[in-house]
């Protein structure tokens, strides 16, 4: 997380009679002052008798920088009717270019062009937008008492994309996977000042974002709100004050789970170690201990144990060599590729060596063929005993396959609309079975992409949410998981060097050292898990931010999940 700093900056305005016409908005910069706490303060100056269009314009985006006071200062440069409305924590618009006014829309009215790189709106939710957007935006000046004040502006706050990760930070919220026994992260940015608390829970309490809707759950009932507009945090605890109605119908079950998940929200705050529900400033009574209730995991570990292919047989690969897996019959006969494991129990599969059949190995060790079809992507097994592929027959099908077919039927197609007509390289469940990182190429362009799983309350999948599209620099069309909050992601080449790269879901990346003719990575989640390469020479893992070479040959290296 970026250490805590404290401030936003502010919106883009334009005038009427004296402002430029063409040409950049010139901006002042207000210089920071540091804490001895590392964090930031502004500080900016009111508006003075006798300043031009241009000067009020400049001096309210100097004044944007100082959120004290809910942004006392920059109201000063507004009417008083506007500086009542204007709502700076709307919306927050991240351009790379220097703002310019552009046209004279009307009499006393400008519009203003700015190259938007991304967007965080009221939510903390953040979109990258695509290179060299742009936004329109109009904006009004008038006289008060013989004086410039801004009558009109768009809502929100304006800040150059150098200075946006010294002004906002990425929170991570907290939800829960269908069985409650997973914690599934939601990044969201918030702008660096007081009462960052509240903002964050209102935020969690609003619910997941749209890429994660109804594939996790709150442990908090629609509607519940905080009943007062703050967090005091005192000596390392934070109180929540709710209304006595968010516990009317809780059992003492699901209070554990909402102060968790509390908790788990309001780690990434440096000043909270423990947080106490209330109602009239009264702890809520959170019962006598459940053994149902379990922590819930956070960036759970999947067993460190591999599954490859030597010798056209399922094998584990673990340190430098690998051992036969017991119990399973001779599958040569199929050619064996892209093996997978589930990470709770002993079930497999893999791909016949065409790629058109998807075979599946129980925990009796019973092998059977069960999908058919073109170009399956490598499969994945979540903690629930689902198999996923995607059928590439006739379009890009996802396919979930459940562990007992007695009781569950047979695989059955769920719904991605989103993925109609795409082209799928890769589509990995995460550890806590509520999201899948895809690899796919829709409409001619390789991007990466993670997705909530909705399922039922029995765990049973029902479709893939709408997806968030991670930006990275590079067209990229393999990855799996590393942490419940990064993903490994590269592009296959035998011949050319292939430098992985490690994503997270808050928009940071890193290029690893590249490998001559790198074909595969396996990583996985949790803390300590080595990360192995394979090229048509071995097997590699990885040393510091270079690549060392193993003695044993496999192919196909795959951790659980």
């Amino acid at each position: 997380m970026v250490a805590a700093v404290t401030i936003a900056v502010m919106a883009l305005l334009t005038g009427c009679a004296g402002i430029p016409t063409s040409g950049p908005l010139g901006v002042s910069t207000t210089v920071p002052t540091q804490g001895p706490d590392g964090s930031l303060s502004f500080s900016a100056a009111s508006p003075r008798d006798g300043m031009t269009p241009e000067e009020i314009i400049e001096g309210f985006y100097k004044a944007g920088v100082d959120t004290n006071d809910d942004y006392k200062t920059a109201r000063e440069y507004l009417t008083t009717e506007f500086a009542g409305t204007w709502n700076p924590a709307a919306k927050a618009t991240v351009y790379d270019a220097d703002p310019a006014v552009v046209s004279n829309v009307e009499e006393g009215s400008y519009g203003v062009s700015v190259e938007v790189s991304s967007t965080v709106d009221d939510s903390g939710i953040r979109a990258v937008l695509p290179d060299r957007s742009s936004q329109l935006l109009t904006f009004q000046l008038t006289q008060v008492n013989g004086q410039w004040r801004i009558s009109q502006a768009p809502d929100g706050v304006l800040i150059e994309a150098g200075n946006f990760e010294s002004l906002f930070s990425p929170h991570t919220l907290y939800f829960y996977d269908s069985t409650f026994q997973y914690a599934v992260p939601d990044v969201r940015w918030f702008a660096n000042k007081q009462g960052l608390a509240a903002t964050v829970i209102s935020a969690m309490l609003e619910g997941a974002a749209p890429h994660l809707n109804n594939a996790v759950f709150s442990a908090f009932p629609p509607g519940a709100t905080l009943a007062q507009p703050s967090v005091p945090v005192e000596s390392g605890e934070a109180r929540v004050d709710f209304d006595a109605t968010v516990f009317a119908d809780a059992s003492d079950l699901r209070r554990k789970h909402m102060r968790q998940q509390l908790e788990l929200t309001l780690s990434s705050l440096d000043n909270v170690s423990s947080v106490v529900m209330t109602v009239d400033q009264q702890a809520v009574d959170l019962g006598a201990a459940d053994p149902e209730f379990k922590a819930a995991q956070v960036n759970a570990s999947v067993p460190n144990t591999q599954i490859a292919v030597a010798d056209k047989a399922l094998v584990y690969f673990q340190g430098n060599g690998y051992t036969a897996i017991g119990n399973i019959p001779d599958v040569s006969a199929y050619n064996p590729v892209d093996p997978a494991m589930s990470p709770v129990g002993t079930r497999y599969a893999f791909l016949s060596g065409d790629r058109k059949r998807l075979v599946t190995v129980d925990d009796a060790g019973t092998v059977r063929v069960a999908i058919t079809g073109t170009n399956f992507t490598q499969p994945s097994v979540d903690y629930l005993g689902w198999t996923w592929t995607v059928n590439h027959n006739g379009g890009a099908h996802v396919m979930a396959v459940p562990s007992d077919t007695a009781l569950d039927g047979e695989a059955r197609e769920i719904s991605a609309e989103w993925l109609d007509g795409a082209e799928v390289t890769s589509f990995r469940v995460s550890r806590d079975g509520a999201r899948v990182v895809v690899a796919a190429t829709i409409d001619g362009e390789a991007g990466i992409y993670i997705a909530g799983l909705i399922r039922d309350s029995e765990g049973v999948p029902r479709g893939v949410q709408t997806p968030v599209k991670l930006q990275l620099s590079q067209h990229l069309t393999r990855a799996v998981w590393e942490r419940d909050d990064s993903i490994i992601a590269w592009n296959p080449d035998t011949e050319e060097p292939v430098a992985p790269v490690r994503a997270t879901i808050d928009g940071k990346s890193e290029e690893f050292s590249p490998l001559l003719g790198l074909t595969n990575v396996s990583a996985g989640a949790g803390d300590r898990r080595n990360i192995y390469a394979e090229n048509p020479e071995g097997i590699y893992v990885r040393s510091g931010n270079s690549w060392r070479k193993l003695e044993g040959q496999a192919t196909g290296l795959a951790y659980p999940g």
